[in-house]
C-alpha cells in the first residue's frame, strides 16, 4: 500500500494541496538458482516450482524503489542474503520517510504437497501454441508423465491466449471438442479413497446429462462432474452415484478455482478460490487403490475454459490446501468468493 502525504502551500497557489508518493515497493522478485520469477499481486508474491521436491534456503534477487528491505529485522541484499522458504516470509520495505510496506512471499511447490502425492498437473500456460491452435496433446508436469491427447483433429479443444490475467486457456466446447485421454498406462496414479483435485476454470454452460471435468476410471473409479441445470459440483463413483458437497451452483462466465478434498470414506470438502463452501459425509469406496484403466479430461458435453488442473492421490491438509489456493489466486488474480 502506498503512503501519501500532503503539503499545504500558503504562497500564490494558496489553498492547493499537493500529494507526493513515498516509494516503498518490491517491483521484481526471483530465485535465480531455481530459474523462477515471482508472481507479484499487490502485497503478495508467490514463487512456484514445477520441479523441486523439497524446499530449503535460497538467495533471492529483487528490485525495490524503497531505501531498505528487511526480513525479521535482518537487512536484505539482493543476490546475497539467503532465507529459508519452508514458511512464508514477510519482507519489510522502508521508504525515504521511514514509513514501511509489508510483502508476504511464499514458495509453493505442488510436488512437495501432500507428501509428494501430486499425480496430475495440467497448465494451459505450459502449452507452446499459437492463438487459436487446436490442442493435440496436453503434457502432465507433475513429474509422472500422465499426458493426455485427442487424436481426432476435429474434436480437439482450442488454445486461446490472454484470457485470464494474461494467461491462456484450453477452450472446450461441446459442439466441437471431446475429451482428452491418457496417452499410455497411468504412472504412479491410483484411484484411492482419499483424493484432492483443483480446477481453474470458467464454466460457460451445462448440458442435459451433466458434464465431466475429470474421470479416473478403474472399476469403481472417481469422477468430478458438474450437474445440469443447476451447475453444482459433483463427486461421483463410476457405475454407482454422484453426490453434491455444496448446494451452490457454480457461476457461469466467471473464472474461479473450484476444488474438493475427500478424506477416506468419511467426508468431502468443497472450496471456491480458497473459501470452504461445505463439508459433508461421503462414504464412496474407490476399490482400494487400483490403477485406473483410463483417464480423461472433459467430455463431449463440456462447455468450459480450463486453465489449470491439479490432482493429488491423498487428502491434503488444510495448510496445503491454502498453499494451492495462494498460488492459484495470486497467479490468476482471483478474489475470495
Amino acid at each position: 500500500m502506498l503512503l501519501k502525504w500532503a503539503i499545504s502551500d500558503t504562497s500564490a497557489t494558496c489553498g492547493k494541496i499537493y500529494l507526493s508518493t513515498i516509494a516503498k515497493e518490491i517491483t521484481e522478485y526471483s530465485i535465480p538458482s531455481l530459474g523462477i520469477a515471482g508472481i507479484i499481486k499487490g502485497n503478495q508474491i508467490v514463487i512456484t516450482s514445477e520441479s523441486i521436491v523439497s524446499i530449503s534456503s535460497y538467495v533471492a534477487n529483487f528490485k525495490t524503489n524503497g531505501v531498505s528491505v528487511s526480513v525479521n529485522g535482518v537487512p536484505q541484499t539482493s543476490g546475497v542474503t539467503s532465507n529459508s522458504y519452508l514458511s512464508p516470509l514477510t519482507y519489510i520495505v522502508t521508504g525515504a520517510d521511514g514509513s514501511t510496506n509489508e510483502y508476504t512471499i511464499q514458495m509453493v511447490a505442488p510436488r512437495v504437497l501432500g507428501g509428494g502425492s501430486l499425480r496430475l498437473w495440467f497448465k494451459a500456460d505450459q502449452l507452446t501454441l499459437n492463438d487459436g491452435d487446436p490442442i493435440a496433446t496436453w503434457s502432465d508436469v507433475s513429474g509422472y508423465g500422465n499426458h493426455i491427447a485427442q487424436p481426432n483433429a476435429s474434436l480437439r479443444p482450442v488454445f486461446k491466449k490472454n484470457q485470464i490475467n494474461g494467461y491462456p486457456i484450453a477452450e472446450y466446447r461441446s459442439a466441437t471438442a471431446s475429451r482428452m485421454d491418457l496417452t499410455s498406462g497411468a504412472v504412479g496414479l491410483y484411484v484411492t479413497n482419499s483424493g484432492s483435485v483443483f480446477f481453474v476454470m470458467r464454466l460457460i454452460d451445462t448440458i442435459a446429462g451433466g458434464i465431466t471435468l475429470l474421470n479416473l476410471h478403474g472399476g469403481q473409479g472417481r469422477e468430478i462432474s458438474i450437474n445440469h441445470p443447476i451447475s453444482q459440483y459433483l463427486v461421483c463413483r463410476n457405475g454407482a452415484s454422484c453426490a453434491t458437497i455444496s448446494a451452490l451452483p457454480i457461476p457461469k462466465a466467471e473464472f474461479l478455482t473450484v476444488g474438493s478434498v475427500q478424506v477416506l470414506m468419511s467426508t468431502a470438502r468443497e472450496y471456491w478460490n480458497g473459501n470452504l463452501k461445505a463439508q459433508v459425509p461421503l462414504s464412496y469406496d474407490y476399490s482400494g487403490g487400483s490403477i485406473p484403466n483410463s483417464l480423461y479430461l472433459g467430455n463431449g458435453n463440456l462447455d468450459a475454459d480450463l486453465v489449470e488442473v491439479l490432482y493429488f492421490n491423498t487428502d491434503l491438509s488444510d495448510a496445503d490446501v491454502q498453499k494451492v489456493f495462494f498460488y492459484l489466486n495470486t497467479k490468476y488474480a482471483l478474489l475470495p468468493m
